[in-house]
């Protein structure tokens, strides 16, 4: 533990010198840790990262990955502390701030890592409605992880709880009636929600909040500087997710 304590010093002070690129993702620090993966000789938090992370590790075998909360990847990626994320949405604002793999003015679909929902949860008896544009029946409003676009998406729709509490409570939270629902991805958070004893209260409302595809993302600077090994990354990581969709599809008998 010592080596890694040093390494996150020295990495928090020091500028973008990279000797080997460092990505940054996510885990909200209150949540159980997530099950570690052995991915070439580093631990890597969750199967769905492991996995992405193996496929940037055959290009860049000298990657690191560290996992850090979401506003702070964001941030020290802007800075350039960090090289990329894995993995972020695009908007146009973040497209001012980080490299995407463009295709003209907006992102290239087909270089996605994956399209993520945004389910929303309310509870079993609860009048709360959601058409894709509105929501209809908030009495308290719903609350999201601290940093994601949903936060901001609830924001604009005035749908956004003013309660300062944590999402981890939300599932109590929502089972007694003191908050509409709450908005999470599919992955260690729903996950968690689901093993509570008050979510078999709960239910899905039919639509997400809405759906977008992710992507890995650099710092500013980095495909300024290397823009053929930015394409390169990218292309290989779709090369890599359609191979694995190919292998996850169900065999039809002949």
């Amino acid at each position: 533990m010592y080596w890694r304590g040093l390494f996150l010093f020295c990495w928090c002070w020091q500028p973008a010198l990279f000797a080997a690129e460092i990505f940054c993702y996510d885990m909200p620090g209150d949540v159980p840790a997530a099950e570690q993966i052995q991915v070439k000789g580093q631990r890597i938090d969750g199967q769905h990262t492991a996995r992405i992370a193996g496929w940037v590790l055959d290009i860049l075998p000298k990657a690191v990955f560290i996992n850090q909360p979401w506003q702070r990847c964001l941030s020290h990626a802007q800075q350039g502390r960090v090289t990329g994320l894995l993995s972020l949405g695009w908007t146009e604002e973040r497209a001012n701030i980080y490299s995407f793999p463009q295709l003209g003015k907006v992102p290239n679909p087909a270089l996605a890592l994956y399209e993520v929902p945004y389910n929303i949860y309310v509870h079993r008896q609860s009048q709360v409605r959601w058409d894709g544009r509105q929501f209809t029946g908030l009495k308290y409003g719903l609350i999201t992880l601290k940093g994601y676009l949903a936060e901001q998406r609830l924001r604009e729709l005035n749908a956004l709880s003013p309660l300062q509490t944590d999402i981890t409570q939300a599932v109590e939270l929502v089972s007694k009636g003191r908050l509409d629902g709450y908005v999470v991805p599919p992955g260690v958070v729903d996950n968690m929600f689901r093993k509570q004893p008050g979510f078999a209260q709960l239910r899905q409302l039919d639509q997400p909040l809405f759906a977008m595809p992710l992507y890995l993302a650099f710092y500013p600077g980095y495909c300024q500087q290397n823009a053929s090994k930015c394409q390169q990354i990218w292309q290989h990581l779709a090369a890599k997710k359609a191979l694995w969709q190919q292998q996850q599809a169900p065999v039809t008998a002949q």
